[in-house]
């Protein structure tokens, strides 16, 4: 399975909640590259883990908010 199938797959788990970790992440943002789903915390740390995937990966994370399942969301997709 390529890479970007495997983030695919965990985005599509987690948005619809039925990935293993999507409680723990539910109203957070996350870092989802591969299997791997990683907190985005505040400041500084943040970059360096992004910069740590990158390294480790060779491309950037996906920045993701993981919704709550008691939270009705309005999502507007906007074209470039």
């Amino acid at each position: 399975m390529k890479m970007k199938d495997l983030t695919q797959i965990n985005l599509t788990l987690l948005l619809s909640g039925k990935h293993p970790q999507a409680k723990k992440y539910a109203g957070k943002h996350v870092m989802v590259i591969e299997n791997e789903v990683i907190l985005l915390k505040e400041g500084k740390e943040s970059l360096e883990d992004m910069r740590k995937l990158e390294k480790k990966y060779g491309r950037l994370p996906t920045l993701v908010f993981v919704p709550r399942p008691d939270i009705s969301y309005i999502l507007i997709l906007c074209n470039k």
